[in-house]
């Protein structure tokens, strides 16, 4: 086993069960429920659609664009409850989810306020949990808890749980979901940044290094958008207030998931040596084709209202790069496969799958958590896909000097 390999294997042995426990974590904390907690579990809701009120009673978790796909607007939750049910000690309410924008109120009285509710497309409050103390005096014997709500379309508005209990519990809570939802992809943001930063570095350096003439290696360019636009990706998904207003900005992470799934293709591409194949260039073409055609359907979808043609989009490039991870998979297994191949191959497939997983998570009932678990399973692919290529180009840089002494 070389260097390479042994380097590789060592990190998937460290990354790939945190990983694995993360995301593990990330589902069951949830909705934060525990033995001895007030969840509530049903609310009577007022919905408000272009100036249209209805009347209505749901079950958490609330999940505003599965109920009105492709509209925007606002609702109020309201619950009940009695003083009994609480504990004598301090209380708090802890909210994994609530937005796009909310005012919480107990008994009347405010007791929690966070974004605009009457300017769309501002800040999103729902990329981040919510605590809440409550003052032991706004109690009564019979309580209700009101929640007024911004709702954005496409922008995964709701709430998914409503959890009271002592205040050190939900303390604690909030404290290791807020670390999974927003410090652990930050950091894997940052991460991926700084490969990002180092393959360019890489590919400028390698221009002058080679002793062939041949100029910089591709690879490394594409490699670094890659990782870039993954950053891009993982900090909007903790970034509450945008630079460009929603749904403006909601096109610019689409695209970049686009860009990432095409470059990371054209990455193992080379380093499956299939460049001379004869369906690579009609590939090549195709994908061109699935990110043009995302600057029409991606902004249509979310600026004219249409979810289904995202949808559509997310499912085109998702089968695409399903297809061709298979078809690295069934080549690096082959005789002509090596470590790094296999290694790739294999974080591609798994990532390929994961997304479709995502994407039918997201746009169906099967699940009430609204986070990629992506997001998470990519520090195995960015860090296999990081050193695959460094490794690759070394590889090249060995063989190129030698080529030109025998020239």
């Amino acid at each position: 086993m070389n260097c390479f390999s042994a380097l590789v294997l060592f990190c998937l042995r460290a990354l790939l069960p945190r990983t694995v426990v993360l995301a593990l974590a990330l589902l069951s904390s949830w909705g934060g429920l525990h033995a001895g907690q007030l969840q509530f579990e049903n609310a009577t809701v007022s919905t408000t659609i272009d100036g249209k009120v209805s009347r209505d009673i749901v079950t958490l978790p609330f999940r505003w664009d599965l109920q009105y796909p492709g509209l925007a607007g606002s609702a109020v939750l309201e619950f009940e409850f009695m003083a009994g049910q609480l504990p004598q000690s301090p209380v708090g309410l802890y909210f994994p989810k609530l937005g796009s924008a909310y005012v919480v109120s107990l008994n009347g009285v405010v007791i929690g306020r966070d974004g605009d509710l009457l300017v769309s497309g501002g800040q999103d409050t729902g990329k981040a949990p919510r605590l809440m103390p409550v003052n032991a005096e706004l109690i009564k014997p019979h309580n209700i808890l009101r929640i007024q709500l911004r709702a954005d379309s496409g922008r995964k508005a709701g709430v998914s749980a409503v959890v009271i209990d002592e205040w050190g519990k939900v303390s604690a809570l909030f404290d290791e979901y807020r670390l999974w939802r927003v410090g652990v992809p930050g950091a894997i943001a940052a991460a991926h940044a700084c490969l990002a930063v180092l393959s360019v570095l890489l590919w400028w350096w390698s221009g002058r290094a080679r002793l062939d003439g041949a100029g910089a290696q591709p690879i490394f360019l594409f490699s670094a958008v890659a990782l870039f636009c993954w950053a891009l990706r993982l900090t909007d998904s903790i970034w509450e207030t945008p630079p460009l207003p929603w749904p403006l900005w909601g096109a610019v992470p689409v695209l970049g998931l686009g860009i990432w799934g095409c470059c990371c293709a054209h990455v193992c591409m080379v380093v499956a040596k299939w460049d001379d194949r004869p369906w690579a260039t009609a590939f090549r073409l195709w994908l061109v084709a699935i990110l043009l055609s995302g600057l029409v359907f991606v902004p249509w979808g979310l600026i004219g209202a249409h979810p289904a043609l995202l949808t559509i989009w997310y499912a085109v490039l998702g089968l695409t790069l399903l297809a061709f991870s298979v078809g690295l998979a069934k080549h690096s297994m082959g005789s002509g496969g090596n470590a790094g191949g296999r290694l790739l191959s294999g974080a591609v497939l798994l990532s390929v799958c994961i997304g479709l997983l995502d994407l039918l998570r997201m746009r169906t009932h099967a699940g009430v958590a609204d986070v990629a678990l992506l997001y998470y399973a990519s520090i195995v692919f960015g860090l296999i896909l990081a050193i695959t290529t460094f490794q690759y180009a070394r590889t090249n840089r060995q063989v190129s000097p030698k080529a030109h002494q025998a020239a």
